[in-house]
């Protein structure tokens, strides 16, 4: 038990990295060609790769046995991606992260009356701890010029849908997991994305550059590495206790975002940042500590 959950872990917070890189991309993208040709491509890309290195030739390797939750799946991807991409247009990587942060919040809550789950004292905490931090994080452009503050809504707008579409998608991915095994979920995830979204690109549809093309091919990839990560995760432990481990990817957001796009934070948002940073570590810790009892009590009992 403890292995799986250290397993976990790492799978989550790999996935958390490889969605800030994503974003990354994301706002480059989207500030020269249709959100909806580039999610299109990404799911194009990412279906065939898919498709060549698990199928071998044959249907029975990638057959999958609940077609509905799959394509119900491919609509919410789609739909939270896009929502994402134009959120990136009015806000930084580090405040759309930020306010990604809910999904997690509502996620872990609702496990608990969907799935039976009974998350300790310390998830909450943590939801709580995380949350005040990106208040924090937000808090300047909140106070800023309405110029400022019409962008805000605007990117709220977009993050906050991306958020309530996202919550649905981790309910469902946590359904398939329960009856789906891992192959079919790398190839009908970006298959049906892009399916449904064939429509709305053909009518957007503007030739790539060489860059824009480089880059659409490496958000492919990293879009089945990172389903691959959270499907691992969510079959090695519990959604309530994943969950607030995707603050982790405030961190990385901030690093890439200071990097590559040169957006700084106020001493405010620093704090808010660090308190989210430590809060991960501390529910880190406390998982570890739950383990180390559970297995204790366990040998206990074999003793007995």
């Amino acid at each position: 038990m403890a292995s799986k959950e250290s397993t976990a872990v790492i799978w989550m917070l790999s996935d958390s990295f490889i969605l800030s890189v994503m974003l990354l991309i994301g706002g480059f993208l989207g500030k020269a060609i249709s959100p909806f040709q580039v999610v299109f491509l990404v799911n194009v890309i990412a279906a065939f790769a898919a498709i060549i290195l698990f199928s071998k030739g044959k249907w029975e390797n990638i057959k999958p046995q609940k077609m509905k939750l799959h394509i119900f799946r491919g609509l919410l991807g789609v739909s939270s991606t896009i929502c994402l991409f134009y959120a990136l247009q009015y806000l930084s990587l580090a405040e759309v992260t930020a306010i990604n942060f809910f999904v997690p919040l509502i996620t872990s809550i609702l496990s608990v009356f969907i799935f039976r789950e009974k998350p300790k004292a310390y998830v909450y905490i943590a939801i709580i701890l995380n949350l005040a931090g990106v208040m924090m994080l937000l808090s300047p452009k909140l106070m800023a010029s309405q110029v400022t503050q019409q962008n805000l809504y605007l990117g709220l707008i977009f993050a906050l849908s991306a958020v309530a579409i996202l919550v649905i998608y981790n309910i469902n991915l946590k359904k398939i997991g329960n009856a789906e095994k891992v192959v079919p979920q790398m190839v009908f995830a970006p298959l049906y994305s892009a399916i449904i979204l064939l429509p709305v690109a053909i009518f957007v549809w503007k030739p790539l550059d060489t860059n824009s093309a480089l880059l659409i091919m490496l958000y492919g990839g990293l879009l089945i590495t990172k389903l691959a990560a959270r499907f691992f995760a969510f079959n090695k432990s519990d959604l309530s206790k994943l969950m607030p481990l995707e603050y982790a990817q405030i961190l990385f957001s901030s690093i890439l975002g200071y990097i590559f796009l040169q957006q700084t934070q106020t001493l405010l948002g620093i704090a808010g940042i660090v308190l989210i940073v430590l809060s991960s570590i501390a529910h880190v810790l406390f998982m570890h500590f739950e383990r180390n009892s559970d297995t204790k009590n366990m040998k206990g009992i074999t003793n007995d």
